[in-house]
């Protein structure tokens, strides 16, 4: 096990840079070895993407033991209200990856030497509790994929079969898309959420500078009009949808069922393992809707230093104000909202 006192810790902002110093064919290496869970959160080329899209401060830690490259942890330096070190902001996941894992001292004391580096708390998104003090409001649910369409779709519940089917039977179609047929339904469907929603130039940022993965749109249409869409992010052997949006008036026929099974079905002709439906709240309509396809309930934990996190639930009279703000205010000021909102 890495003894932490005899580490060395550099930091890289700029995604050339590791690319020049071949810094990336060494992340490959460690990936390929770490037992941990691999997240499209962990992707490097995120760093920069997010740094481009919301004014943070991206960095990745390269964790070095005797000259070898051990391990590393993608993160941003956030600057709302409070500076706040976040990995991953604007994602589910984040934290360490390495050839070995660490101990929960030797957590504290990495997080520590960055923490003190950057004068900044810190909030390490996981699916492991790494000790510090963590809430563990939201969950997600990992779909192990199967060889097989056939296979993956028999092994559903009849239920769920049935629902697939009904899309099918109300004429709804998918098929993969663009950012002018996924981002007016994302956008309606954040302000019916009572949300701030992400500018369409995030979006166009994530597409045009994600490496080393996919970004992959689809849309569900019923008569030829979009209805419902969602963006498949991979990564290795993971996926996950990250955002995905219907209008609520067409939910009757069933467009979430047959949109997320051709995510799947898409996900499992391209070789990946493990089909991750997002973060929800415990006990929520979100999580009920992700329980159904069978996948396995995972804890997210949000480790963080400070005591002081807010619950946003405290707030959801702000939801409800933002639903009846007129659209012009919250195209405008939502994407300046999710700088801070993560």
């Amino acid at each position: 096990m890495p003894d932490l006192t005899k580490l060395d810790l550099t930091f890289f902002s700029d995604y050339e840079e590791l690319q020049k110093k071949k810094i990336l064919s060494s992340i490959e290496d460690i990936l390929a070895a770490s037992k941990r869970l691999v997240t499209t959160a962990h992707n490097p080329s995120l760093i920069n993407i997010l740094e481009q899209s919301f004014d943070y401060i991206g960095d990745i830690a390269i964790l070095k033991k005797e000259n070898i490259m051990i391990g590393y942890m993608p993160f941003c330096l956030t600057n709302g209200l409070t500076k706040k070190i976040v990995s991953m902001p604007h994602f589910s996941y984040g934290g360490y990856i390495g050839i070995a894992d660490l101990k929960d001292w030797e957590y504290k004391q990495l997080f520590e030497e960055i923490r003190t580096r950057y004068k900044a708390n810190i909030l390490i998104r996981d699916v492991k509790d790494l000790g510090l003090n963590s809430t563990t409001d939201k969950v997600s649910y990992f779909l192990n994929l199967l060889d097989s369409r056939e296979n993956q779709f028999n092994e559903f519940s009849s239920k769920l079969r049935s629902q697939i089917r009904k899309a099918s039977k109300n004429s709804l179609s998918v098929e993969i898309s663009t950012i002018d047929e996924f981002y007016p339904i994302y956008l309606e469907n954040m302000h019916r959420l009572g949300s701030p929603h992400l500018s369409r130039s995030f979006f166009e940022k994530l597409i045009n500078g994600y490496s080393n993965g996919e970004v992959i749109i689809f849309v569900a249409k019923h008569d030829g009009l979009s209805i419902g869409s969602g963006i498949l992010l991979t990564y290795k052997s993971f996926c996950e949808v990250t955002w995905a949006a219907t209008y609520a008036e067409y939910n009757h026929l069933a467009t979430n069922m047959i949109l997320y099974w051709k995510m799947i079905e898409y996900a499992i002709e391209n070789k990946c393992k493990i089909f991750s439906f997002g973060r929800a709240s415990k006990d929520s309509g979100s999580e009920k809707f992700k329980k159904q396809w069978g996948g396995e309930r995972v804890q997210l934990f949000w480790n963080s230093n400070h005591l002081g996190n807010i619950k946003l639930e405290k707030f959801t009279f702000l939801t409800v104000i933002w639903r009846y703000l007129p659209k012009p205010i919250i195209k405008y000021f939502g994407p300046l909202f999710t700088k801070y909102v993560y």
